[in-house]
């Protein structure tokens, strides 16, 4: 049952200074009917607010799960928020074929991987059954919507050859990763079979404000819990793709506009760094260097792939460019963080 929602209070304006890394498209989106599954989530509000500065006409749906209202109090106004899940058919069926989109953003989902590990079934029936439910819906209504599902650099597992292109073998090491490997296969069958215009974006590691955990959102919880020693996951050589969500936004709309069909496209900065690099990253945002000691467990979580060097040509070609660098990244979650759950210091 979907019970329709609107938000009418305001909130703060956790978006001030983040606006640089947004896809800025003209017209192309103004009057847009657009449908954003998981838009109260991290990247899906963030999108949200991107699609409403734009001009579109947006409908979120989200389960509020792991997503928050006041994540989009901003742009409440301007957006129809219904409360459902993607795994509910009649429902989905209803509101694909109640607001016709034009676009569609596929991002409600299990975005754990240490969750899928915990609990595969749901993980399986999020991410793959959701994904299924919602491309069937698109074309029981005979429409032609132009659709984005959010896949994950997690379906390329640990990847022997650097960097990995979208052609690299895919061999996912948890859950998570084979979920959304088979809502790719499912979204690339729609597309050949049913003409579907569907494009698969594999995000790495996107970071920014209203993030609700991940390793720089990690870090600083323990930084404000004690200042004095910052323990690290595993060995601090894991290698990561950091992209900021402005920019990992930018990237979700070009491919809406201009990705091809059953095509995946790598949406990262194309900028690696290992963990221990990143810790010292924040802490010298902090000036705590030398007043932090860094220590390390020795082993991660199930799951937890140790390198990703990523390659963005191909989302490169669409004119899509990064923009924010990590120092100036981390600056703005610090800012945020800060703000949202106190001082560190």
């Amino acid at each position: 049952m979907m019970i329709p929602h609107r938000m009418t209070r305001s909130g703060r304006n956790w978006r001030r200074g983040i606006e640089k890394g947004m896809h800025m498209s003209g017209h192309v989106w103004r009057g847009k009917k657009v449908l954003v599954t998981g838009g109260a989530g991290f990247i899906g509000s963030h999108l949200v607010d991107a699609l409403v500065n734009e001009g579109a006409r947006i409908t979120v749906l989200d389960n509020l799960q792991a997503g928050r209202w006041t994540n989009i109090d901003t742009s409440s106004e301007n957006v129809r928020l219904v409360e459902g899940d993607v795994r509910e058919a009649e429902g989905v069926n209803n509101i694909v074929r109640e607001t016709q989109p034009e676009f569609v953003f596929h991002l409600a989902a299990n975005a754990s991987v240490p969750g899928s590990v915990d609990d595969p079934c749901y993980d399986f029936e999020s991410n793959c059954g959701g994904t299924f439910v919602l491309l069937n819906a698109i074309r029981l209504a005979g429409i032609r919507s132009r659709t984005v599902v959010a896949s994950s650099g997690a379906v390329y597992g640990e990847p022997e050859e650097f960097p990995i292109r979208e052609n690299s073998s895919l061999a996912p090491i948890s859950p998570y990763g084979a979920s959304k490997l088979a809502a790719e296969i499912e979204a690339r069958m729609f597309s050949d079979v049913y003409e579907m215009q569907i494009s698969m974006a594999r995000i790495f590691n996107s970071y920014g404000p209203r993030m609700p955990r991940f390793v720089v959102f990690d870090f600083l919880k323990k930084l404000q819990s004690g200042p004095d020693h910052l323990e690290i996951l595993g060995n601090g050589k894991q290698v990561r793709d950091l992209n900021y969500v402005a920019d990992t936004v930018t990237g979700l709309m070009v491919l809406a506009t201009d990705g091809g069909s059953g095509e995946a496209y790598n949406v990262a900065s194309g900028d690696s760094h290992d963990v221990t690099e990143i810790a010292h990253m924040l802490l010298d945002t902090l000036g705590l260097r030398d007043r932090t000691r860094i220590s390390y467990t020795g082993k991660s979580w199930s799951g937890d792939a140790q390198r990703w060097e990523v390659d963005i040509e191909k989302i490169q070609s669409l004119e899509y460019t990064p923009v924010v660098p990590l120092k100036e990244g981390l600056e703005q979650v610090i800012t945020w963080y800060q703000q949202t759950f106190g001082n560190i210091l």
